[in-house]
C-alpha cells in the first residue's frame, strides 16, 4: 500500500460522512473496504508486510494513518446510516449483512461486520414500523445464519445479540401491530433447525431471560414464545425439555391473563407437545393438567388480554365465538388418547370426556358435529385400523384394551346430549357396526358391547326414526356377517344375489317365516369340518362355537312364508335355495328314507386337490376356521343387542318396527337352522368318526330361537290384551267421532300385527315339531348311531319350542290345535327324555286346560 491508496481511502470516508446519498448502490464496496481496513490494522505483522515506503519512518506513518481511519472516520460510516433515507437504509443493512457473511466464512471467522450490524440496529428501531419491518427481515435472516455457525463463539454472540435486540424491541409499546412475533420468530427457526445441543439449550435460556425481564410487555410475542417451547418439547434431551416446561408452567400460572386470543391456540399446542414428550411421564401428566387449567380459564372468559364476558351473559353466543379456542383443546386431548403410555392415555381420555360433559351444554349442533368427526371418532379409527395392519402387536393390544372404556364414555356422552346430537346417531351406529364387521374378534366384541350399552342408557330417548335407523343398521350388520364360508362358491354367489330384510319394505304374509329343512354337504364345509375337528355335543362334547368363544351366523335374507291354508307346506327360503344347489351337486342319496346302515348311506368324502400342498391347505383351512368362528360370535353378539331391545323397549316400537325386528330374528335363526337341519347334520356325521360330532352352529340357533319365541309370545299376548281392553272401552263409553275413528284405526293396525305375529308363531312352532317328528319316523325302530347323535344335537331346539308352546296364548293354541295335535302325538314315541318331559308339560298346561 502506498500513500496514494491511503489518500483515496481518506477521501472515501469523508464522502461517506458528508454526502451519503451520493453513494447510491455502492454501499457493498464501501463496507467491504471498511472491513478490509479493520482486518489490516488488527494485525501489525500483516500491515507491515503490505506497506511500501522509502524508509521505516514512512511505513510507520502509513500504519498510524490507517489506524486513525479505522477509528472515528470508519465508525461514522455506520453511525450515519441512521440518517439515510428508508430505501438506502435497507440497502445499507443488506450490504453490511453480505459483507458479514464473507467475514464469517473466513478462517477464523471475523465478527467485525456482525458487531456493527447489531450496534446500528438499535439506531434503526426508531424508524417507522414499515421500514423497521423490512430491515428486520434482512437482519433476522443473517442472525439465523450466524446462529447456526459451527463456531460456538459466533453462534453464542448471535444468540446474545438476538436476545438483547428482542428485549429492546419489547420495550416499545405494541398497539395494533404484531412486530413482537416477528422479532422473536428467529428463535423458533434456530430451535427447530439447530443440531447443536448446547445451542438449543442456549436458545431456551435466552427466551427464558426475555420472559423474565419483559413478560409484562409481551403481547403478540407469546405466539413465538410458545412455538419455541413446542420445539423444545420435541427435543430428545431431557434437561432441555424440563427447563422449557418449567417456564411454560410458570407462564400459564402467572401470566395467563396476558396471553392474547390469537396466541391461545399456540399455548394449547405447546402443552399438547409436552404431553406427548416421551422424556418424562411426570411432565406429560402435568401438561394435561395445565390443559385443563387453560380450559377452565377459557370457560371463565379470561382470554384475549383480560377478563371477557362470562357465560352468565349471552352464554351461548360467547361459546359460539370461542369454538375455535375449544377445538384445539379437544383435538389435542383426542390425539393423546393414542399415547402408548397407559397412564397418559387414560388421563387424556378422562379429561376429554369430563370437559365435554361439563361444557357441552353450551356447544352448538354444528360444533358437536365437528367434535364427533374430528375429535371422538378418530380415537376409534386408530383401534379399528391397527388390527388390520398388525393385530398381534403390543401397541395394538394397548389400543384395544382402552377401546371398551372409550366406547362406553362415548355412548354415555351421546345419551347425555341426545337432544343436541341425535342427528349423529346414524354415524355413530355406522362406526360401531363397521367395527363389528372386522376380522378381529376383540374389536367386534368391544363395538357390539358399546352398542348394547348405548341402547341401555339411551334407548328411552330414541324417537321412531332413531329406532328405524338402529334396526336397519343391525339388519345390515347381520346380513354382512353371515358365515357364508360354510357354503360352497355357488351358494355364496346366490346368497349375495338375495335381498336382506328391509324396514322400508311393507310386510306381507308371503314374506315371513317358513319351514327350514334344507341340507348341505359341500367340499368347503367338509374342509372346514376336517380342519376344525369334531366338537363335543351336549353330553360332554362341545360344539365349535362353545370351544372358541361360540358364535352364530346371520340373516340369509327375507324368506317367503306359507299361509295357514298351506298346511305347513314349505316354500324355499334363501338358506334352502343355497343348500338346495349344494345338494344337487354333492348329495349321494336322500335321507328321507330309513337308514339301514351308516356305512351304506354316503360315498367317500370329498377329495382334496393333490395340487395343493399340505402346508398351504392347512393354512387355508385355519383361515377359513377363524373367519367362520368370528362371524358366528358376531352374530351371537347381534342377537344379544336385539334381545336387549325387545326386553327393555318393546313398547316404544311401532308395529312396523316390531315386525321388522321379527324378520331380522327369523333371518338369523333361518340360516343356522338350514345349516343345522337333520339331514345336513346326518350327512356330516357320516363323514366323520363315530366319536366326533359334526360341525354345527347349534348355539346360534338356540339363542336365536329363544329370543324369537320371546318376541312372538310377547306380541301375541300383549296385542290380545290391548284388543280386549279396547273392545271393553268401546262397549262401556261413547267417545266423539274423531276419537273413535283414531281408536278404530289403531285397532285395525293392532289386529293386523296380531295376525302377523300369530301366523309367525304357529308356522315356526309347527315347522320345528314337524321336522322332528318326520325325522323320528324316518329312522326306523332301531336308530343308528349317527341318527341318535343328530337327535341329541337337535333335541334342545325341540324342547325349547315345546316349552314355549306351554306358555303360548291359550286362544292361539286352541285355534291351531288341529295343526299342532298330530305333530305332538308323533313325538310321544321319541327316545329323548327331555323331549318327552317337555311334551308332558305341554299336555299338562295346554291340553289339560282344554279338557276341563
Amino acid at each position: 500500500m502506498r500513500s496514494k491508496n491511503l489518500e483515496a481511502l481518506q477521501t472515501l470516508l469523508v464522502l461517506c460522512d458528508s454526502d451519503t446519498n451520493a453513494l447510491q448502490d455502492t454501499w457493498y464496496a464501501v463496507l467491504e473496504t471498511v472491513s478490509r481496513l479493520e482486518y489490516l490494522v488488527s494485525s501489525s505483522s500483516l500491515a507491515a508486510n503490505m506497506m511500501q515506503g522509502s524508509n521505516q519512518i514512512s511505513r510507520d506513518f502509513l500504519i498510524l494513518s490507517l489506524r486513525d481511519l479505522a477509528g472515528q472516520p470508519a465508525e461514522r460510516v455506520f453511525m450515519n446510516s441512521a440518517k439515510l433515507p428508508s430505501d438506502l437504509a435497507v440497502e445499507f443493512i443488506t450490504a453490511l449483512c453480505d459483507v458479514s457473511v464473507e467475514e464469517l466464512r473466513e478462517q477464523p471467522a471475523r465478527l467485525f461486520s456482525l458487531e456493527k450490524l447489531v450496534n446500528i440496529s438499535y439506531c434503526h428501531m426508531a424508524r417507522i414500523r414499515m421500514v423497521w419491518a423490512r430491515i428486520w427481515i434482512v437482519l433476522a435472516n443473517h442472525l439465523i445464519f450466524a446462529g447456526n455457525h459451527p463456531d460456538e463463539r459466533v453462534n453464542v454472540y448471535a444468540m446474545d445479540s438476538f436476545k438483547q435486540l428482542g428485549i429492546k424491541c419489547l420495550e416499545r409499546t405494541e398497539n395494533s401491530f404484531k412486530f413482537q412475533n416477528d422479532i422473536l420468530h428467529p428463535f423458533v427457526t434456530l430451535m427447530r433447525d439447530s443440531k447443536s445441543e448446547s445451542m438449543r439449550k442456549h436458545t431456551v435460556d435466552c427466551v427464558v431471560q426475555i420472559i423474565k425481564s419483559k413478560a409484562a410487555s409481551i403481547k403478540s410475542g407469546w405466539k413465538s414464545v410458545f412455538m419455541i417451547f413446542t420445539a423444545a418439547a420435541e427435543d430428545a434431551i431431557e434437561p432441555i425439555v424440563e427447563i422449557a416446561f418449567e417456564n411454560v408452567e410458570q407462564v400459564i400460572v402467572e401470566h395467563f391473563d396476558q396471553i392474547v386470543g390469537n396466541c391461545f391456540v399456540d399455548c394449547v399446542s405447546c402443552l399438547v407437545g409436552f404431553a406427548k414428550s416421551m422424556c418424562s411421564h411426570r411432565i406429560s401428566l402435568k401438561a394435561i393438567a395445565l390443559i385443563r387449567i387453560c380450559e377452565d380459564r377459557l370457560a371463565e372468559g379470561f382470554i384475549a388480554g383480560g377478563p371477557l364476558e362470562s357465560f352468565g351473559n349471552n352464554a351461548v353466543g360467547s361459546y359460539h365465538v370461542r369454538e375455535d379456542y375449544w377445538f384445539p383443546i379437544l383435538a389435542g386431548l383426542s390425539a393423546l388418547t393414542s399415547d402408548p403410555r397407559p397412564e397418559v392415555k387414560n388421563c387424556a381420555l378422562e379429561v376429554l370426556f369430563d370437559l365435554l360433559n361439563e361444557r357441552g351444554s353450551k356447544f352448538s349442533s354444528s360444533f358437536w358435529e365437528r367434535i364427533f368427526h374430528h375429535v371422538l371418532f378418530p380415537i376409534f379409527y386408530q383401534a379399528k385400523h391397527d388390527g388390520e395392519e398388525n393385530p398381534d402387536s403390543c401397541r395394538y393390544e394397548r389400543v384395544r384394551e382402552n377401546s371398551i372404556h372409550s366406547l362406553q364414555l362415548l355412548c354415555n356422552l351421546f345419551c347425555t346430549f341426545y337432544k343436541v346430537v341425535s342427528f349423529m346417531l346414524p354415524t355413530l351406529l355406522s362406526l360401531l357396526l363397521d367395527c363389528a364387521k372386522k376380522a378381529d374378534q376383540q374389536v367386534v366384541s368391544v363395538s357390539l358391547g358399546a352398542l348394547v350399552h348405548l341402547i341401555e342408557v339411551g334407548g328411552h330417548q330414541f324417537g321412531l326414526s332413531d329406532w328405524d335407523t338402529l334396526l336397519q343398521s343391525i339388519s345390515d350388520a347381520s346380513y354382512t356377517t353371515q358365515p357364508l364360508e360354510l357354503l360352497n362358491d355357488l351358494g355364496f354367489r346366490k346368497a349375495n344375489d338375495q335381498t336382506m330384510p328391509s324396514l322400508d319394505s311393507s310386510y306381507s304374509p308371503a314374506h315371513s317365516d317358513t319351514n327350514i329343512s334344507a341340507s348341505t354337504g359341500t367340499d368347503d364345509s367338509a374342509k372346514v369340518q376336517n380342519a376344525l375337528g369334531m366338537q363335543e355335543d351336549s353330553q360332554g362334547r362341545k360344539p365349535i362355537e362353545e370351544e372358541e368363544s361360540e358364535g352364530m351366523p346371520s340373516p340369509s335374507g327375507r324368506a317367503s312364508e306359507p299361509t295357514l291354508s298351506d298346511g305347513f307346506q314349505q316354500s324355499q327360503t334363501i338358506g334352502q335355495k343355497i343348500m338346495g344347489n349344494v345338494m344337487e351337486n354333492l348329495f349321494i342319496r336322500s335321507f328321507t328314507s330309513k337308514s339301514k346302515s351308516k356305512s351304506g348311506v354316503l360315498a367317500s368324502p370329498p377329495k382334496i386337490s393333490e395340487n395343493m400342498k399340505p402346508g398351504a391347505r392347512d393354512e387355508n383351512e385355519s383361515s377359513v376356521l377363524a373367519t367362520v368362528r368370528n362371524k358366528c360370535i358376531t352374530q351371537l353378539l347381534l342377537l344379544g343387542a336385539i334381545d336387549n331391545i325387545q326386553k327393555k323397549y318393546w313398547n316404544k316400537l311401532k308395529t312396523a318396527q316390531k315386525t321388522f325386528l321379527m324378520d331380522i330374528l327369523f333371518s338369523l335363526v333361518e340360516f343356522a337352522a338350514s345349516y343345522n337341519s337333520y339331514s345336513s347334520l346326518r350327512l356330516r356325521t357320516q363323514q366323520l368318526d363315530a366319536n366326533r360330532p359334526p360341525l354345527n352352529i347349534i348355539r346360534q340357533e338356540l339363542a336365536g330361537t329363544s329370543i324369537y319365541l320371546d318376541v312372538l309370545h310377547k306380541a301375541t299376548a300383549e296385542i290380545n290384551a290391548v284388543k280386549d281392553e279396547t273392545q271393553e272401552t268401546c262397549k262401556s263409553q261413547d267417545a266423539d267421532l274423531l276419537a273413535r275413528s283414531d281408536e278404530t284405526s289403531k285397532e285395525v293396525e293392532e289386529d293386523k300385527f296380531q295376525g302377523v305375529a300369530e301366523q309367525k308363531l304357529v308356522l315356526f312352532c309347527g315347522k320345528i315339531l314337524r321336522e322332528a317328528s318326520e325325522f323320528q319316523s324316518s329312522t326306523g325302530d332301531v336308530p343308528s348311531t349317527d341318527v341318535h347323535q343328530v337327535l341329541e344335537l337337535r333335541s334342545p331346539i325341540t324342547v325349547m319350542v315345546l316349552k314355549g308352546m306351554s306358555h303360548m296364548n291359550t286362544r292361539v293354541f286352541r285355534s291351531h290345535l288341529k295343526e299342532f295335535y298330530p305333530l305332538i302325538t308323533q313325538l310321544m314315541c321319541c327316545d329323548q327324555k327331555d323331549v318327552r318331559g317337555a311334551l308332558a308339560d305341554l299336555l299338562s298346561m295346554q291340553i289339560k286346560t282344554l279338557l276341563l
